[in-house]
């Protein structure tokens, strides 16, 4: 039984308190969503940890801290964002929930038969496509963030690729929090459509200054169309004391393909949701690693909707915890009635490196279906001590040993990302964490 969790009065007022400064202030129908939203909101506030999907999660301290809205982004230095935008894309820059076209690709620079743009431009040009694809997909209005997100998202990216059009750069759309974004909360919702026989890859990175508080709520939307094929990679690395809550909600058409990944090293506390609902032949793979430290919560939840017969998925996360880290994660496979031939497999595999690390892992099949292959698999274990003798048998100190052997756990994920700037900058990540002395990001 669900478990009412009402907002306090902070919350409550930051739904109705921004009306006249939210994007699309002068839109009839976006001024309905957004006080739906609100009212979704005011009724049933924040999830609590003593509903069934959110029992390893508290977000109280959300609550306590008492975020607000920034009316405007605040300054982030250059070399700062240099640093975070990879080499090879096109770029759409977000500084604590505001576009900034200053660091983002020229709209003269995109190639044809591609939308690549800031919803607060978006808005007013493409404003039929807008509300085609906003608050389409996503199949868990009851969650109370997704609802704080439709009420007062600032901005996001919408992309809109043509049909028979094939996007030969990956686009990366950055989020950067700022110091001056300290204790402030950036909504931010971001649509992809992908339309029929078309092919593009999609880069979403989360960055922010270190050592500030911050809440960043962001939601993706997309649509695979018939024949298309999508790929979206997700980089988390948030300041090590913010809060990041994410969610990638997607629909896949007869035929469409998605792959989706999740690298989850930042904030104190994360958590997202990767939800899809599976056409007839199409074919959905999530991948997934989350590397904890210190205190770090980090909470994944994946949800497969089999809806149409003949598709394909695969699931595989990741995780390693050290310090007193604490990992989640929940796969949910559901196969209706009518989605014979489903074929799908779900891993979860964890390594502890600490006797107070914890992780909660719980994989679930719903088949409704006979003539199914479903099949899933969890491991959580430590190190093991005959691989570590055998490194310090052969020249190498206790912590090298150990951090040889983690580092060559979490390298199986980090070799699956084909393009090379992503690959580099998650493996940048994982070297802070388990460095290798001597050894360059070019030999691997």
């Amino acid at each position: 039984m669900s478990v009412l969790h009402l907002p306090n009065a902070h919350y409550k007022s930051l739904v109705s308190a921004h009306e006249d400064v939210l994007l699309g202030d002068q839109i009839s129908w976006l001024n309905g969503l957004r006080k739906k939203a609100a009212d979704q909101f005011s009724e049933i506030g924040f999830p609590s940890f003593r509903e069934e999907e959110w029992r390893y999660t508290n977000v109280t301290p959300i609550e306590k801290n008492k975020f607000t809205v920034p009316r405007e982004s605040g300054s982030v230095d250059e070399a700062f964002i240099n640093s975070v935008l990879l080499e090879g894309c096109y770029h759409l820059v977000f500084v604590d929930g505001h576009f900034q076209p200053t660091y983002s690709t020229p709209v003269n620079d995109l190639p044809s038969g591609i939308l690549v743009s800031a919803l607060s431009q978006a808005i007013t040009e493409n404003e039929a496509l807008v509300k085609s694809l906003l608050d389409s997909v996503v199949e868990t209005p009851a969650l109370g963030f997704v609802s704080l997100n439709t009420a007062l998202f600032s901005d996001g990216a919408i992309i809109s690729i043509e049909e028979n059009t094939a996007v030969e750069k990956p686009i990366q759309v950055a989020f950067i929090s700022s110091k001056a974004g300290a204790l402030t909360l950036s909504n931010t919702r971001n649509l992809i459509f992908a339309q029929a026989a078309s092919t593009a890859h999609i880069i979403e990175t989360y960055h922010g200054v270190e050592d500030e508080c911050y809440l960043t709520n962001a939601i993706t939307e997309v649509v695979v169309e018939s024949n298309a094929t999508l790929s979206h990679d997700r980089l988390q690395a948030e300041s090590s004391k913010a809060y990041h809550i994410g969610g990638v909600y997607s629909r896949l058409d007869d035929k469409g393909v998605f792959k989706q990944s999740n690298y989850t090293f930042g904030a104190s506390t994360s958590r997202c949701e990767s939800h899809a609902i599976l056409g007839e032949a199409s074919d959905c793979t999530l991948n997934g690693l989350y590397v904890g430290e210190d205190r770090q919560h980090m909470d994944h939840h994946t949800r497969l909707n089999h809806a149409q017969p003949h598709a394909t998925s695969h699931e595989y996360y990741k995780g390693i915890l050290n310090d007193r880290s604490q990992g989640v994660f929940q796969g949910r496979i559901i196969v209706a009635q009518d989605a014979q031939k489903t074929d799908s497999k779900m891993n979860n595999r964890n390594l502890l490196l600490s006797d107070r690390a914890e992780v909660d892992t719980k994989p679930q099949l719903e088949i409704y279906a006979d003539d199914v292959k479903c099949a899933h698999g969890v491991t959580v274990g430590q190190l093991d001590e005959t691989a570590v003798f055998y490194l310090r048998s052969r020249g190498a100190d206790e912590q090298m040993a150990k951090n040889m052997l983690t580092f060559a756990f979490a390298n199986e994920m980090v070799e699956r990302i084909e393009f090379k700037p992503l690959r580099l900058a998650v493996l940048d990540e994982l070297l802070e964490r388990f460095p290798q002395t001597g050894m360059k990001k070019e030999w691997l």
